[in-house]
């Protein structure tokens, strides 16, 4: 065949075919906004290509150097990004509403097929039922994002009774550190708008950086964005890499990162080793500590590290035996930290994601304090949310009139404890615990109602993706009626709903806002938000399945207050006329608006609007960056001499005045907490439930870790065929000295198992980790075996491997809060007794 006639046959596919832009904010890519350019043809999606919005035609992201100096570069997807077409015409995909008949849990029942108007009109009556019955505690819990210390259920403002939260699982490590020692708190950020300490970094920074500490951190696999193309650009023009982990990774390899293997929840002994070299060689910076660190607190924790609290000196050779890291490894570390300003150390979740892992967050906020690393150009804020940034260009504001109603929703749990919640309140019930207990293990703050939880409304695969599945599985199935959106009848989730409806894939087949309210102008990701991107609606979805907001519009008229929810769609009832209306009632005139420009801030900022059909073809808006003006953490007020530390002192607070000088039993935090970071907390005997040094390690002496894939945002995609099999083999990973002791090889199907679940995987044995250590990557869904059942798996072994299986949610005597992400376990080979 020539090579005109291969030409010409790839030009008769692309005949007819349009195209439209849209991204992946779906699961939990939805702070990334990748752009993703997507070709219809005869009403079907017949290709996904990456972005070429700006240099277009390059084989690179950027063109040249003036690209990569003011941000103009590609926003390329992942392989998940491209892979979206098996999704949305998969032969799998639910279709139509059901109900479920008989009982809930994996193996029980069945579903049948009903009419919308069945399904709306009973899901109406069940909520009109228990808001009627219960109209003294929360009872309702929207799974979508309960976090911030608000609610995203849709009705909140109309309907009492939903539970509303604090906290959230991204940065619920080490949130409390960030709080305590910082000042800095998200919710009064992004939430609030009561603070601009903003403590994230925008990616062109790191071009600053001398030294990238990754601890716990691989950004190439687990942060989508600009980021890791930054940190490769960086690597390129000399930057020096380091990872800190019990795993060799991704990134270690892509950046020519030094790799300093660590025992996983040891990095608090670790951390505290490096600060004992800054303080006794006097390596710590002291103009930075004399301006924007409390002195006392500084002088109180070197007392701790040099052993004059305790009798303990946290040095090197006290740490080499707890984190398995050469003494003389941790002390060249230190003095290499120390001699290379600026340093960006990026400690990340999975690190501060365990019992007390909100200790190393904070021994890393406070390392990068003491070397004046934490709030310069080419520096971090170490182990808090270094993702928030002020956007550059800010999208238009769509207004769907909606008059919010006067209900109130107390806050009344930390968001990772709902599972406790379902637990809790048969104890209650039972008058098994006290209201005091009630209220401590769920972060539940005086003054607000318990919740008595009776219906959940679960539109994703919420069960599966966290810890402690079988606990939250046993509190759902006691749901008095539950309900939500699901993509795939075997989902692990759809088993416990009463009534399922089926969900469009949000961003290429409807309209629908994503959790907190975000609407089709969808910014771009954090670390570069110089561009916004209008995502319409690409194709109509498959069967029966419509619009989510068309779903809540339907239900606001049976609950009836839709005249308040969404005037300016009142009177589209016709499900196939809602997106069209949508875009043009609601967006378009949004966006005329915006392109009037009236504050000048569009042609400050060198924008010239399109016409809003203009805009249509390329519904992007870029705004270039200043070179060399990036912003770092708390850029917008420590170099104006203004503290961002909202501390009782104003400053960073080594030891925490809050915290010494609070009972925080009698606050949300629920529980207890050293005023400074510790290896050893005063306030329990045990080492934490987690840790190699717990006693449980006698039967469970494998730690084991669960990272993320380049293929699974949480568990989405986990059904997608071009994302399994020759691309991704989801197994347990293990050390040859680990495998060797209990005859594994590769490739032998093992058991891994603890006081929380049983789950069947395939092992690979592999010597880029740590022995005693064992890691599953995070997203699969639970495949259980109906046959083979136990106590602990009462719904069959799951031969999925579902790490979150094996991790439990409790936190000690310690303060509520963390997403827990690590377990202790024990393999052996499948046959084996």
């Amino acid at each position: 065949m020539s090579r005109e006639s291969i030409v010409e046959k790839l030009s008769e596919r692309h005949e007819g075919v349009e195209h439209f832009y849209t991204t992946c904010h779906n699961n939990g890519c939805w702070d990334a906004t990748c752009l993703i350019k997507c070709g219809v043809k005869d009403g079907k999606i017949v290709s996904i290509e990456p972005d070429d919005s700006v240099n277009a035609g390059i084989a690179r992201e950027d063109d040249n150097e003036e690209a990569v100096q003011t941000g103009m570069l590609q926003a390329r997807a992942c392989p998940m990004g491209h892979a979206w077409r098996q999704e949305l015409y998969s032969e799998d995909r639910l279709l139509y509403p059901m109900k479920r008949i008989g009982e809930k849990g994996a193996g029980k029942g069945h579903f049948e097929r009903i009419s919308w108007e069945e399904a709306l009109d009973t899901i109406a009556s069940k909520m009109k039922q228990m808001a009627d019955e219960n109209p003294d505690n929360p009872w309702l819990y929207y799974c979508y994002y309960v976090a911030f210390e608000s609610s995203d259920f849709p009705f909140a403002s109309y309907m009492p009774g939903t539970i509303t939260g604090w906290g959230d699982h991204s940065t619920s490590g080490g949130a409390a550190a960030e709080d305590f020692h910082l000042g800095v708190r998200l919710t009064d950020i992004l939430i609030k708008g009561t603070s601009d300490a903003y403590p994230g970094f925008e990616a062109p920074d790191l071009l600053n950086s001398k030294l990238v500490v990754l601890w716990g951190f691989d950004p190439m696999v687990a942060w989508f964005g600009h980021v890791p193309y930054y940190m490769k650009l960086a690597q390129e023009r000399g930057c020096k890499f380091i990872l800190i982990d019990p795993v060799y990774n991704v990134s270690a390899e892509c950046l020519g990162a030094q790799w300093i293997p660590i025992r996983p929840g040891t990095d608090t002994a670790f951390g505290l080793a490096v600060a004992h070299v800054l303080y006794t060689e006097d390596l710590y910076d002291h103009e930075y500590v004399a301006q924007w660190v409390e002195p006392e607190g500084f002088e109180e924790w070197r007392k701790y590290i040099v052993g004059e609290v305790d009798g303990v000196e946290h040095t090197p050779e006290w740490a080499e035996p707890i984190c398995g890291i050469p003494a003389e490894t941790i002390r060249e570390f230190a003095r290499y930290y120390a001699s290379m300003k600026p340093v960006h150390l990026q400690q990340m979740y999975g690190v501060s994601k365990r019992n007390l892992g909100d200790y190393a967050a904070a021994v890393a906020m406070l390392l990068q304090a003491m070397t004046g690393n934490l709030s310069i150009p080419g520096g971090c804020e170490g182990g808090g949310a270094s993702l928030v940034t002020q956007p550059r260009v800010f999208p238009p504001v769509p207004d769907t009139g909606q008059i919010k109603g006067d209900v109130v929703n107390p806050i009344t749990n930390n968001n990772n404890k709902v599972t406790e919640i379902m637990h809790c309140q048969k104890l209650y019930a039972a008058g098994e615990i006290t209201e005091e207990e009630f209220r401590r293990r769920i972060g539940c703050p005086k003054g607000s109602p318990l919740p008595n939880l009776k219906m959940a409304i679960i539109p994703n695969n919420y069960i599966n993706n966290q810890h402690d599945v079988s606990k939250r599985m046993a509190g759902f199935a006691d749901m008095e009626f539950s309900w939500g959106w699901q993509y795939y009848p075997d989902q692990p989730s759809i088993e416990f709903l009463d009534i399922v409806l089926p969900s469009p894939i949000i961003q290429f087949e409807s309209t629908d806002m994503h959790f907190f309210g975000i609407n089709r102008y969808w910014g771009a990701p954090a670390g570069m938000q110089n561009y916004f991107l209008f995502a319409g609606k690409g194709v109509n979805p498959p069967g029966e399945i419509r619009s989510k907001d068309w779903v809540w519009m339907e239900l606001a008229r049976r609950l009836g207050f839709a005249d308040k929810y969404c005037p300016k769609m009142l009177d589209v009832t016709d499900w196939r006329d809602w997106d069209d209306q949508v875009i043009e009632r609601i967006y378009k005139p949004a966006y005329e608006e915006w392109a009037k420009d009236e504050t000048g801030m569009l042609e400050y900022s060198g924008v010239t609007p399109p016409s809003w059909e203009e805009f249509q073809k390329m519904p992007i808006i870029r705004v270039p960056g200043e070179p060399g003006e990036w912003f770092h953490p708390f850029k917008n007020t420590i170099p104006w001499g203004r503290s961002p530390f909202k501390t009782p002192s104003g400053k960073i607070e080594f030891e925490s005045s809050y915290v010494k000088n609070t009972d925080l039993t009698q606050t949300r935090y629920g529980g207890k907490m050293d005023a400074y970071p510790r290896w050893q907390p005063t306030y329990q005997d045990l080492p934490a439930n987690d840790s190699y040094y717990h006693p449980w390690t006698k039967n469970y002496p494998l730690s084991m870790v669960t990272p993320v894939s380049t293929y699974r945002q949480h568990s989405s995609n986990d059904r997608n065929p071009w994302l399994k099999g020759d691309c991704y083999d989801h197994m347990v990973r293990m050390s040859p000295a680990d495998a060797a002791d209990r005859g594994i090889k590769t490739g032998d199907r093992v058991l891994v198992y603890n006081q929380y679940g049983e789950v069947e995987i395939t092992a690979y044995v592999s010597s880029k980790l740590l022995p005693g250590t064992v890691s599953i990557g995070h997203g699969e869904w639970s495949r259980f075996d109906n046959v083979r059942k136990s106590k602990l798996m009462p719904y069959g072994i799951d031969t999925a491997g579902n790490c979150n299986l094996l991790i439990g949610d409790t936190h000690l005597p310690h303060v509520v809060g963390a997403l827990l992400t690590a377990g202790l376990v024990e393999i052996r080979k499948v046959g084996d007794e």
